[in-house]
């Protein structure tokens, strides 16, 4: 430094170094199209305040100057005049001195960052994620403290605003307060824009009223310290939050090429997969971290939770085992003993009933018994007993049927059976027994993507007794497509052939229907849709066959678990519906209505009653063979008990 000039120590320096520093930094940034908080403005102020210092030192070493020739010349001796310099005090060697203190303070501020750093992990991310700036601050205090100068720059009343600040913020942080240390973040930011601290414990604290806001100082925050990967994972929550998951999962790996080994990037990235609905990702994101650390109890009980999702109970089962077996937890073992009764072998015995406007009943009583599940594979065996009547004619029929579930991952589900029905003998014609059987395959995209369900089935047409004494089989080919639209609407095409085959005849049904769907929650879901159906020619079978059926609705489906665990679906449709018979012209519309609710409540682990109901009102059922009517009612209710034995 030059004693008597001020702004020549290294705290003048480290002020002008880094103001003249700026503009370089601006264009950078500019060049490479990155985020700047400061703008153009802010750094052409600095840069002229740095070059207004820079002239006053120049002034001010002149001037001390003359005023040392001239005084030395009233009191110094000639002899001493000697080599005296009259002109400017100020030396370049001084300028180069301090600016080598200056690099050595910062040298040795990096090289106690990288100490403090070594080891360390980050308990808290909100606490450590601004570890680098606090260090820079300190240091900022240390060149201050060092200047001799007694300067007060602006650079030094902007540095003791912003330590005022943050020192309050972090005292309301710590105590709790999470309004006040909002409030002070935010000013502290209004002094330095690019205080990466402030920035991030501001973002987390307004993540929950103000997402939108706390997403964009997390962006900030990634801008201002691009080499922490904890910034990258609290940006990929904020985004899975937003329901951007691919940003998401693109923020994280941003964090993993930064810390590959890092738990909380590893598991945060399995997590978002979880949530974005990629079961079978997430699944392999946590075995993969789990092959290497398999004492991680909170990973083994999120990976049960996955398996479950899958529909691999058994494998849940094992997972749930092992996070107990680490530490154990009253959450995980209800689960663990969900996931064994859901894997257990189990018997269901069932009733159902149904009853039409035209006196036909039916009554179903029968049972399946399902084994244990190995795998993704799950086999049962169902029997059951029908009883069918009018109130005059009375028949029956026996069903035996092996069936079978494999599920190999979340996004594929194969359901497929066979057996036979027996058909008791009625009006001169024997017992009959007919091959029946049913194949359905369900695909779909991870997460919210489109769905491909196909279905194939052979069965005994059975509403009437004489549906069941013409032996009326129905062989139906159907596809359902469900493709998602502007992330709002779901569009659904649905597709079904039928042949309706009996003794003495062959008819086919065509049914198309297209459906628009808003998830309005989660939970709720309204629609739109229209059917048309078609037969290929009457009939004397015992069916109602008309030449077209066009049917209108809007319809609502809902889903949600009360608090007891009780499960409460209903899908309700309100619309209208118009009938042309065969050979005349389509008559008016009338009323279509229909309800379907299921209930299922948990007795005890294991041990599930399941309610269903099923009502239509309209002209014509496009589900229920029978002969048409003006205002045709339907009911039907089936009662079931799944008991686990585990």
């Amino acid at each position: 430094m030059t004693v008597g000039v001020p702004g020549t120590g290294i705290g003048g320096m480290f002020y002008l170094v880094s103001a003249l520093a700026m503009p370089l930094r601006q264009a950078y940034r500019c060049v490479r199209r990155r985020p700047s908080f400061a703008g153009w403005r802010i750094v052409a102020a600095q840069t002229a305040m740095a070059g207004a210092i820079l002239a006053a030192i120049w002034v001010t070493g002149w001037l001390v100057g003359i005023a040392i020739t001239a005084s030395s010349r009233l009191i110094a001796p000639p002899h001493l005049l000697a080599g005296a310099h009259p002109g400017n005090v100020l030396r370049t060697a001084a300028l180069v001195l301090s600016a080598a203190t200056l690099a050595a303070v910062l040298l040795g501020v990096e090289l106690l960052r990288l100490w403090v750093h070594r080891g360390a992990r980050r308990a808290q991310t909100a606490g450590e994620a601004g570890s680098r700036q606090q260090i820079r601050r300190v240091a900022a205090l240390v060149l201050l403290a060092l200047a001799a100068d007694g300067t007060d720059t602006v650079a030094a009343q902007d540095t003791s605003a912003l330590a005022r600040r943050l020192a309050r913020a972090d005292a309301a942080f710590a105590s709790g307060d999470a309004t006040t240390a909002a409030r002070e973040y935010a000013a502290a930011l209004t002094v330095d824009p690019e205080n990466s601290r402030a920035t991030y414990r501001l973002a987390d604290l307004t993540k929950r009223h103000d997402p939108l806001e706390a997403l964009r100082l997390f962006r900030r925050y990634v801008a201002l310290e691009p080499s922490d990967p904890w910034g990258y994972m609290a940006l990929g929550d904020a985004l899975a939050w937003s329901g951007s998951y691919g940003d998401a999962l693109r923020s994280y790996d941003d964090a993993l090429r930064l810390a590959p080994d890092e738990r909380d990037a590893v598991i945060g990235r399995a997590r978002v997969l979880a949530r974005a609905g990629r079961t079978d990702a997430a699944v392999a994101g946590y075995r993969h971290w789990l092959d290497a650390n398999p004492s991680d109890a909170e990973a083994w009980g999120e990976l049960g939770r996955q398996r479950l999702r899958q529909g691999r109970e058994r494998d849940a089962a094992r997972a749930f085992e092992r996070a107990q077996a680490i530490a154990p937890d009253p959450t995980v073992a209800r689960r663990l003993a969900v996931a064994r009764a859901a894997a257990a072998a189990a018997i269901t015995p069932l009733a159902s009933g149904t009853h039409d406007s035209d006196g036909n009943t039916t009554l179903r009583l029968g049972g399946t018994a399902e084994l244990g599940s190995w795998g993704p594979m799950r086999l049962g065996l169902t029997a059951s007993r029908t009883s069918i009547g009018d109130g005059v004619t009375s028949t029956g029929r026996q069903d035996l049927t092996l069936g079978t579930a494999w599920r190999p991952g979340a996004a594929w589900q194969v359901q497929a059976s066979g057996g036979a029905s027996r058909l008791d003998a009625v009006a001169g014609r024997n017992a009959t027994i007919l091959p029946t059987g049913q194949l359905r395959a369900r695909w779909r995209v991870p997460g919210a993507g489109p769905i491909l369900d196909l279905r194939a089935r052979r069965d005994v047409l059975d509403a009437t007794p004489l549906l069941a004494a013409n032996r009326v089989l129905r062989t139906e080919l159907g596809a359902t497509v469900e493709l998602p639209f502007a992330r709002v609407f779901k569009l659904r095409g649905i597709g079904r052939s039928v042949a309706l085959s009996d003794s003495a005849e062959v008819n086919h049904r065509t049914t198309l229907a297209g459906m628009v769907a808003v998830p309005v929650t989660p939970s709720v879901e309204v629609s739109a849709q229209f059917h048309t159906i078609r037969f290929a020619h009457p009939t004397t079978a015992g069916y109602f066959a008309p030449r077209l059926v066009q049917v209108a609705q809007a319809g609502s489906y809902l889903e949600f678990e009360t608090a007891q665990g009780i499960l409460l679906v209903f899908d309700v449709g309100a619309g209208v519906q118009r009938v042309a018979e065969q050979g005349a012209a389509i008559g008016p519309w009338g009323r279509a209505l229909r309800l379907y609710s299921l209930i299922v409540v948990p007795l005890a682990v294991g041990r599930d009653l399941r309610l269903e109901f099923d009502g239509e009102q309209s002209a014509f059922s496009n589900e229920v063979a029978t002969p048409g009517g003006a205002q045709w009612r339907y009911i039907s209710a089936t009662m079931s008990l799944r008991w686990a034995l585990d």
